[in-house]
């Protein structure tokens, strides 16, 4: 029995899909069938008292033919078909019935048509929405064209930076995927409206669906591993002539170090370029050479605290560096910035001398604007100085684990510091023809002052570092994979074996990780670990504020550049007596005296004082480290 119900269930399915796919014929032969079935179904009510005497007075049920059969096929016929009309034509001659019924089933059938083109309509409008094909009617919005893991931490500090920022991003990503993407950052949180389309951002129509020439600031972020979009956009808006009013502020990130230069060629000084790979590799040595200073970047990126304004000074010009460095009681001048024909230009560290012009503004690092400016009575002089010359601080054994596409260019920025005979190893589970790539004849001739040892293995096993004497190494550095799933819990993995190793160690090397997402640092808590960096958020930290105030364009590129100024830490008894008490007066003075910049104080305990109060005083102790602006120091 059950397998003839089976059997009859799949005929009728059956039957149902061919006549649907015999189209309007085919689907006509079903609803004529079904209209037959189910009225011949209706009928039956005849055998449980359609026309019996309790239902004598009902309205609905029709007596005027025969009170049988033909009566309760009219009845069930007009309850199937639903046609009112019809129903009124009850006992009409053949003939008219035959029209009646044909205008009816005409009638619904035009009234179908139109409820499906109001369908269709509304569903093609609602596809049109999910798909992003409608244009943006935005004004004075940010606009980001393209997408990748930098562009939750560029919208956190759009929201942070201007709460009630509207931003649109345009990528070839869809924009289902985006916004789930969006919901599990918790971006959909901040205080900004955030609208999102689908296309492609190199495409001329596709930037004007998103109103590029109504935009305030635009940002282009780049696909790690090919520039081409990226410069093909940047091409596209250097030369546009046509913007509702001023040209936006356009900003935009290129990954791979040999296309910045064609990028700026491209940009025509019109798009300030952030070199992703520049940037990256200069904060990683950085903090190889000065342990520690991972934490003063985290501050002046960072959406609260001490962070990088420019003020025009209302103390008026002609007044020295030295001058304003003890005027302000709440902020450090590290540097200066004017308008040029090309764009906005910056200097960092001038000399304390310098007298600052009419159309210049001073570049601080300060907790809010403006700053407080006080003019100093008299020089002032420090009875505490010291005068030593400062030494480059370059580990002498490194160990590097993971794979980076920068890795040639953090091998690259070492050498640039290293003293000769470096040793730096290398332990990646990258195939050995891989990892000798970067020894090529012109990757040695650049790396003449390193010794390289490269080492295959997987870092999350215990054997991979059973011929490494991880003692014997000053600094070790966890870089962040993006080739992984999950870099962050590779890098994780990876740390967790290394804290078994070193837990057996008395001594140990300085520990840096690199991260991708700075909301994964606290799984690295009590794993040894001296320095995390997160290079995503002072990338887009960058972005996000260029777009916002382009004069800090400048002062980031002179700042986060390869070659002149750096922030560095430096032993405070190079520029202080053993045993001083002192302030951060007496600081500025020291680091004056060595045409450098103070700009906070790093105690042995671990404290970090950036732009610390003019009032305290300290006890000079073993471990401190002053924290300066100072040109780099090469061999």
């Amino acid at each position: 029995m059950l397998d003839n119900l089976r059997e009859l269930r799949e005929r009728v399915r059956y039957f149902i899909d061919r006549a649907f796919a015999r189209e309007f014929a085919g689907q006509l032969l079903l609803f004529v069938s079904l209209v037959l079935f189910v009225t011949a179904v209706g009928t039956t009510a005849i055998l449980f008292g359609l026309f019996s005497e309790e239902n004598a007075e009902v309205r609905g049920i029709p007596r005027e033919l025969d009170g049988g059969i033909f009566d309760a096929a009219w009845w069930s016929l007009n309850y199937v078909m639903r046609l009112p009309a019809f129903e009124e034509m009850y006992g009409a001659t053949g003939i008219i019935l035959v029209y009646s019924i044909l205008m009816s089933i005409m009638g619904l059938g035009v009234f179908g048509v139109l409820v499906s083109v109001i369908n269709n309509g509304m569903r093609t409008r609602i596809e049109r929405l999910r798909q992003g094909d409608t244009p943006v009617k935005e004004r004075g919005h940010t606009l980001i064209l393209g997408w990748n893991n930098k562009i939750f931490a560029v919208l956190r500090q759009l929201a942070a930076l201007k709460p009630g920022t509207r931003v649109v991003i345009l990528a070839t990503v869809p924009i289902s995927q985006m916004a789930e993407a969006l919901r599990v950052a918790g971006i959909l949180s901040e205080r900004l409206t955030v609208v999102l389309r689908t296309g492609v951002p190199s495409n001329r129509d596709e930037l004007n669906r998103v109103a590029v020439h109504r935009a305030s600031g635009i940002i282009i972020l780049s696909n790690p591993r090919d520039d081409s979009n990226a410069i093909k956009t940047l091409v596209l808006l250097a030369s546009r002539q046509t913007w509702a009013q001023n040209r936006p502020t356009l900003t935009a990130e290129i990954a791979q170090e040999q296309n910045y230069e064609l990028a700026q060629i491209g940009a025509r000084d019109r798009v300030q370029i952030v070199s992703s790979s520049r940037v990256t590799s200069k904060i990683i040595v950085q903090t190889i050479r000065n342990p520690g200073l991972a934490r003063v970047y985290d501050e002046l990126m960072a959406m609260e605290g001490n962070s990088i304004h420019v003020e025009r000074t209302s103390a008026g010009t002609d007044r020295t560096l030295q001058e304003f460095a003890f005027g302000y009681q709440d902020a450090v001048p590290i540097g200066i910035t004017w308008q040029a024909s090309t764009g906005h230009k910056a200097a960092l560290n001038p000399e304390p001398d310098y007298d600052l012009a009419d159309e210049e503004g001073l570049v601080l690092i300060a907790p809010a604007k403006p700053a407080h400016f006080t003019a100093p009575s008299l020089p002032y002089e420090s009875s505490v100085f010291r005068s030593r010359s400062p030494a480059t601080q370059v580990p002498r054994r490194i160990l590097l684990v993971g794979w980076t596409d920068e890795l040639h260019d953090i091998l690259r920025e070492l050498n640039a510091h290293a003293t000769l005979g470096t040793e730096v190893t290398l332990l990646s589970d990258q195939p050995a023809e891989k990892s000798e790539s970067i020894l090529t004849e012109e990757a040695r001739t650049n790396l003449s002052k390193l010794t390289l040892d490269l080492r295959c293995g997987e870092a999350t096993e215990r054997q991979a570092y059973a011929g490494l004497d991880l003692a014997s190494y000053d600094s070790l550095v966890v870089l962040a994979d993006e080739d992984a799933d999950d870099p962050d819990t590779r890098s994780l993995s990876i740390m967790l074996r290394i804290s078994e190793v070193l837990r057996e160690l008395d001594q140990k090397p300085s520990v840096i990780v690199e991260l991708m997402d700075g909301a994964n640092r606290r799984l690295f808590d009590g794993l040894g670990v001296t320095d995390i960096v997160v290079t995503t958020d002072v990338l887009s930290a960058q972005l996000a504020q260029i777009c916002r105030q382009p004069v800090l364009g400048s002062i980031y590129g002179e700042l986060l550049s390869a070659g002149g100024v750096e922030i560095t830490l430096r032993p405070a008894n190079d520029y202080l007596v053993e045993g001083a008490s002192f302030g951060f007066a007496d600081l500025i003075h020291a680091t004056q005296e060595k045409l450098e910049i103070a700009l906070g104080l790093y105690r042995g305990s671990g404290e970090m004082l950036l732009n610390p109060s003019r009032e305290q005083v300290w006890q000079l102790e073993p471990g401190d480290r002053l924290i300066v602006l100072a040109e780099q120091i090469y061999q």
